[in-house]
């Protein structure tokens, strides 16, 4: 079972790593993603952190005191709940107890990694969900023997956390000063961005991590038959760089389109794929290409 480990910031990406180590030890079909780790270098980031998200079957966050409100990690969560639902995503808490836990991640049932008995109720349900799951007798005499190497990790973790905080920091005034200067910018940057995209495309983003169902982008004044005729040039131009032959089925999808082809094709896509993010691109169309059990995702952007 493939399980993707979402993080945000030094402490949560060591977490997820621990992570990522030690499951496998629990049940040896659990294959976990951390993108720090399992991004090869030259890879496309934004895409294959797509195509896992639809792959897997199940979702750790990784929360801190300062991740929990961060953007991407709020993101990662709502397309994780969508795509499993909410029982098979579980924030796993860091460095706070689960009263704590704010905002659209207190939604789900977490996790305190600091107590045995809620990392083995964890542990638990992964296995429940995995294709071969261990019997759970030996599932816990596995759990015993392994579980301080992963305390210990995350001690390790929380310990370094504590001791950066322990260094006295800069006057409070200059560091509210610093942020709003930093929202400002950020806010005019924003500004642009949605303004160049309203005028060339009139794009409209309706994300809501409350309710990650509602995620889609929608055109409000396109014409139908203009959309048809780029989704068919699309098409063509897909055809003839990766072989006509190797296209199984076409259909549309609430993104872009979708293309079912012969496993053998996907080197050949891996080659063209610079292409195939330009095509995506210039039609404002996202591409999802499928070939056997792997996915490949070219978003419209």
């Amino acid at each position: 079972m493939q399980i993707f480990i979402s993080w945000s910031g030094d402490p949560s990406k060591e977490c997820a790593e621990a992570l990522r180590d030690w499951l496998p030890l629990m049940n040896q079909t659990i294959v976990p993603f951390v993108s720090s780790q399992d991004i090869s270098k030259g890879e496309r980031g934004l895409a294959k952190i797509a195509s896992q998200l639809q792959a897997c079957s199940f979702g750790i966050v990784c929360v801190t005191r300062e991740n929990q409100a961060a953007p991407w990690i709020n993101f990662e969560a709502g397309a994780l709940s969508r795509e499993l639902g909410e029982s098979s995503l579980i924030p796993f808490l860091l460095d706070m107890p689960i009263k704590d836990i704010a905002g659209p991640l207190s939604q789900f049932q977490g996790t305190d990694s600091s107590s045995e008995d809620d990392v083995w109720g964890m542990v638990k349900s992964i296995n429940e969900k995995c294709e071969s799951s261990v019997e759970q007798d030996r599932l816990r005499k596995t759990f015993g023997a392994f579980w301080s190497e992963l305390s210990d990790n995350l001690m390790r973790i929380r310990s370094a956390r504590t001791s950066e905080e322990s260094v006295p920091g800069r006057d409070a005034s200059d560091i509210l000063n610093e942020l709003v200067g930093l929202v400002r910018e950020q806010s005019s940057r924003i500004g642009v961005m949605e303004g160049a995209i309203r005028s060339s495309r009139n794009v409209t983003s309706n994300y809501t991590i409350t309710d990650p169902r509602e995620v889609h982008i929608s055109s409000e004044v396109e014409d139908p038959e203009l959309l048809a005729r780029r989704i068919n040039a699309v098409v063509r131009k897909v055809r003839d760089l990766i072989g006509r032959q190797m296209v199984l089925n076409v259909r549309k999808t609430g993104y872009g389109v979708r293309f079912e082809c012969d496993p053998q094709c996907l080197q050949g896509i891996r080659d063209v794929e610079d292409k195939l993010q330009a095509l995506a691109a210039r039609y404002a169309i996202g591409l999802d290409f499928a070939c056997g059990s792997e996915h490949l995702v070219f978003p419209p952007f």
